[in-house]
């Protein structure tokens, strides 16, 4: 199946350069909203922007997988989810700016990575 991933995770950009990769630079919150602006334009989602039991204000890093291509009309279910993603990174961000260590981002790039690397695989097993 194919398919187009927003990230802003340079662990997945590394690995994978040679999958469709929308390259987000920024946080979260920026793929959420890249996310979302494709959704409108026909994309749905392959993948829940919540997946992992993470809290979206508080990890630095993130991919969404979506369709290849654009559908003539808007995924009402896709567009729900990215809005309560929205809303989760929200309410999960914390009031002070965050300051992760280089090692503990390291390590969010590969819990990223590693359900990306999950949903490549169920990926391919789809029809």
């Amino acid at each position: 199946m194919e398919f187009l991933a927003v990230t802003n995770n340079p662990a997945v950009k590394e690995k994978y350069p040679h999958l469709n990769l929308v390259r987000v630079e920024g946080g979260v919150e920026e793929v959420f909203r890249r996310a979302r602006d494709l959704v409108h334009q026909g994309y749905r989602l392959l993948t829940h922007p919540l997946a992992s039991s993470l809290k979206p204000g508080r990890i630095p890093f993130k991919t969404v997988v979506l369709t290849a291509a654009p559908e003539q009309a808007v995924d009402l279910e896709s567009l729900e989810l990215m809005a309560a993603a929205a809303e989760a990174l929200a309410k999960t961000r914390p009031a002070w700016a965050l300051t992760i260590p280089d090692q503990v981002a390291a390590d969010y790039a590969l819990v990223d990575l590693s359900i990306f690397e999950s949903a490549l695989e169920s990926l391919r097993d789809a029809p």
